[in-house]
């Protein structure tokens, strides 16, 4: 009889630990983290540092820090993330704009939101990489990111792309009052 008895609370304790890990993969798993690789373009003003992946209630999110290593005041960025599946084949790829408004020589800790229509698996591999920076007065745009970016996930980290320059006509000096013309009247 003891022996019986024994046997029902082993299966017992079997079955409670079961269902409580089970519970606690199921809660993990909506806030899994995935981290990603940060392909840096040294003549972009930005850096992304300790990028990570992780889901919420309300999407994926991409937790990192972003450095201006520049003496101008950043305004936005735009980021390619590539999603590679096990075979090296490329699952899914998204660019997108951020806000990400910084003071010159500065590192700040941002939330971004990327739309990507299908979730990782865990078993993929995540690549980020800078596209565009917009400061005040400049706008750096790397020509070739996603061709660099898609060398250096398939381990060519001799592809750079070729960072150019612009004149940031679109957005407002700080201080300046924009004043409507008057027409003349014929």
């Amino acid at each position: 009889m003891n022996k019986i008895l024994l046997i029902v609370l082993q299966a017992c304790l079997v079955i409670w630990l079961g269902v409580t890990f089970s519970d606690t993969a199921r809660a993990s798993s909506l806030e899994q983290v995935s981290s990603i690789s940060f392909f840096d373009v040294l003549d972009l003003p930005a850096r992304i540092d300790e990028p990570k992946l992780r889901r919420s209630d309300k999407g994926l999110v991409l937790d990192c820090a972003v450095a201006n290593r520049s003496g101008e005041q950043l305004l936005g960025i735009r980021l390619i993330l590539l999603v590679i599946d096990t075979s090296g084949k490329l699952r899914s790829r998204i660019a997108w704009n951020e806000p990400a408004e910084m003071t010159m020589y500065s590192i700040k800790t941002f939330a971004f939101h990327p739309d990507l229509a299908t979730a990782p698996r865990s078993t993929d591999q995540l690549f980020l990489g800078v596209d565009e920076v917009i400061g005040r007065e400049t706008i750096w745009r790397a020509t070739g990111a996603e061709k660099a970016l898609r060398a250096y996930a398939r381990g060519q980290h001799d592809v750079v792309p070729v960072v150019r320059t612009f004149a940031n006509k679109y957005d407002p000096r700080p201080g300046m009052r924009v004043i409507p013309m008057l027409l003349k009247k014929e």
